[in-house]
């Protein structure tokens, strides 16, 4: 599903955050958004979940713009996984479970052999899966909400510095999940690991348009 940013500027408390940013995701790409803290990196994924309002420009996602009529359908077709996942309180199990229950999943099946292979293949182990999310470490909060996220099969990913809490050998772990999925994926991240896999780089810059690299 392909992703399309144009002229796009977002402000905070009157503050610009960048100005007059433009680029495509085709179908199937991955694309890597870097640039230093408080340049807007955050509120602009934000923003193609309709979460943040631009104060200039467009997003079109599937060649749908992203508005107050598209909105809902489309976060239907987004799964996003934040720096810091807030996975409640309650049995791990249970938090993976729980989108299942949700009438716009009504179309997946729930499988729990699957998320026992996605355990095995993020190196979590299985007893996990009877702990309180308010137990578990930054790492672990992370791999959980990237299997979620995963679980959800939908076409477009959204990952806001997903490497930041995880060990060298999640993190490659995640590059080669990344790297085989068919999914169109925007993630912000400035580690080699991950921007190595990217098909392009847009380096942002604070009050400044985006750059390809």
């Amino acid at each position: 599903m392909k992703i399309s940013v144009n002229n796009l500027s977002i402000k905070y408390d009157g503050h610009s955050l960048f100005e007059n940013v433009s680029f495509d995701v085709q179908c199937g790409q991955t694309v890597c958004i870097d640039g230093p803290s408080g340049c807007g990196k955050s509120s602009l994924l934000r923003a193609m979940l309709g979460f943040v309002r631009p104060q200039q420009g467009t997003i079109s996602i599937g060649e749908e713009p992203v508005d107050d009529k598209s909105v809902w359908s489309l976060r239907h077709k987004i799964a996003y996984v934040t720096q810091e996942p807030d996975l409640g309180q309650q049995a791990v199990l249970d938090r993976i479970r729980q989108p299942f229950e949700y009438k716009a999943n009504a179309h997946l099946s729930w499988n729990e052999t699957t998320v026992h292979e996605w355990f095995d293949r993020f190196n979590l182990p299985k007893k996990l899966l009877s702990k309180q999310t308010t137990d578990l470490s930054g790492g672990e909060k992370q791999r959980i909400a990237i299997i979620i996220a995963l679980l959800l099969d939908r076409p477009v990913l959204l990952l806001d510095e997903p490497t930041s809490a995880l060990d060298k050998q999640s993190k490659r772990i995640l590059k080669d999940v990344l790297a085989e999925t068919q999914k169109t994926i925007v993630l912000i991240s400035h580690e080699d690991i991950l921007t190595d896999i990217a098909d392009a780089t847009v380096q942002l810059a604070e009050g400044e348009g985006g750059r390809h690299a």
